[in-house]
């Protein structure tokens, strides 16, 4: 429980006439729409500015941000109170799993004659995810990846964050889950911290980008022309049509067949607009489409399941291998790369009628089916169709505590602007949990566990408003 003088001085600036425009002022400048229906969050984080030197008013301060701009030093400092930065390597594995075995082996043969990979982690926070990449690369392909320049490049709008990634170093909670071997592989102990090795750092590098107000492509500051880009658990910050400005311009971004991995919850229509979806077990990626035919490929190796020859892609309800697998803990090497996917023909269209009818027919199938209706939510919401909202609410009838249903339902309500009762589902969702084990299988979740998803809430109820 907070003292009583640091409540008061939140409520006083919740109540000044001045907060409104402060607080509509920072998300036009950042994007983070999450801080939309969460005054007392957001008071609570200029109350730990207040006082700004000789300025102890809402509106003195509001005057000095617009003064100094998002670019000056208190305005840094803000977002640097504002942004999130839980994150630890290896988050995902799945994700990096399917990097491994199919985007990373497709831009080696793509780039054979340039020799040259870039990747950027796109709000890298405290730069794990940056390391990750940079680890795999060098245990997985460094035979393949020798005479070759190498760039991978993490951004971020917090500086406080982006110091911490250039030192490298980090506690026991950024390394949970690593093996002991990879530890003593990858890290150098220094008193409490695990510190990345200097063999692990030699192509990535670090510098402030702004995702919402940054020119993307911005080649001055080399953002653009990326083999693959990772921008996870970014997007659930933003509002729509940030969002959806946000994923045009990473497509800019990524080269011909460029690869684009986002967080769980950050999929929807825009991205089969976009990208072509490559599904392998327990992970989704996006490939840019290819503007000229590339030579033939190989047949792909089972880990991956690429289109048909009508061009439409597999569909997960009625296929098991795309269901999604159990939860690897440790990336194993395949023993033959999988050749990349064949863009499609002129069929996404049929594509996305197949997976919805699957879906329906599903439900058909068996009405009293709760993971049906789910999947015709996940459906209806991904392609911008049929009412998903509907879907998620036959699915907590059927089974009151179907967790995800909560959680997507919530999302669904907040995409929509509907925010009392977003909270109300994710609040529905975080009690669900709390009886559960950390290290339990949320269902229909593709290997996302119970910790990972109140985190994950945790976020979404930080300061709500009653």
């Amino acid at each position: 429980m907070m003292p009583n003088a640091v409540a008061a001085g939140i409520e006083a600036i919740r109540r000044d006439p001045n907060f409104p425009r402060l607080k509509s002022m920072v998300i036009d400048a950042t994007g983070l729409a999450y801080y939309a229906d969460k005054d007392a969050a957001f008071a609570e984080r200029i109350n730990r500015r207040l006082p700004f030197g000789s300025i102890a008013t809402v509106g003195g301060y509001l005057a000095a941000l617009e003064a100094e701009g998002p670019s000056g030093a208190e305005y840094q400092g803000l977002i640097n109170e504002l942004a999130v930065g839980e994150t630890f390597f290896f988050r995902y594995i799945e994700q990096f799993d399917a990097l491994r075995a199919v985007a990373i082996p497709e831009c080696l043969r793509r780039n054979q004659s340039s020799r040259l990979l870039r990747i950027w982690s796109a709000g890298c926070s405290i730069g794990p995810e940056a390391y990750t990449l940079e680890i795999l690369l060098k245990q997985h392909f460094a035979s393949q990846l020798d005479g070759w320049q190498v760039h991978i490049v993490g951004t971020d709008i917090n500086g406080a964050f982006l110091e911490q990634a250039r030192r490298g170093a980090y506690g026991d909670w950024a390394v949970r889950g690593l093996s002991p071997e990879t530890l003593e592989a990858c890290f150098d102990r220094q008193d409490k911290l695990w510190s990345v090795k200097p063999k692990f750092r030699q192509w990535t590098s670090f510098m402030p980008f702004n995702l919402v107000d940054g020119s993307i492509p911005s080649y001055p500051h080399g953002i653009g022309h990326f083999d693959i880009i990772l921008c996870r658990n970014v997007m659930i910050y933003f509002d729509e049509a940030t969002r959806h400005r946000l994923l045009g311009n990473l497509h800019k971004a990524l080269a011909d067949g460029g690869w684009l991995v986002v967080g769980h919850a950050e999929a929807g229509p825009q991205m089969n607009e976009l990208f072509i979806p490559v599904s392998v077990p327990g992970a989704t990626l996006y490939r840019k489409q290819v503007e000229q035919a590339a030579p033939a490929a190989a047949a792909p190796a089972p880990l991956l399941k690429s289109r048909s020859a009508t061009g439409r892609a597999p569909d997960a309800a009625a296929d098991p291998a795309l269901r999604p697998a159990p939860r690897a803990r440790k990336a194993t090497p395949a023993a033959t790369p999988p050749a990349a996917p064949t863009p499609p023909d002129t069929a996404e269209t049929n594509e996305r009628s197949t997976v919805l009818e699957a879906c329906l027919a599903r439900v058909e199938a068996n009405r009293l089916d709760p993971g049906a209706h789910y999947q015709l939510g996940l459906a209806e919401e991904e392609l911008g169709v049929g009412d998903p909202v509907a879907a998620f609410k036959r699915a907590l009838y059927l089974d009151p505590r179907f967790v995800l249903a909560d959680y997507h339902l919530a999302l669904a309500y907040w995409r929509r602007g509907r925010l009392v009762p977003a909270q109300r589902h994710f609040r529905n969702a975080r009690e669900a949990l709390e009886s559960r084990p950390d290290d339990e299988a949320v269902a229909e979740g593709g290997g996302l566990t119970v910790q990972e998803l109140r985190g994950m809430l945790d976020l979404w109820l930080t300061g709500e408003e009653g």
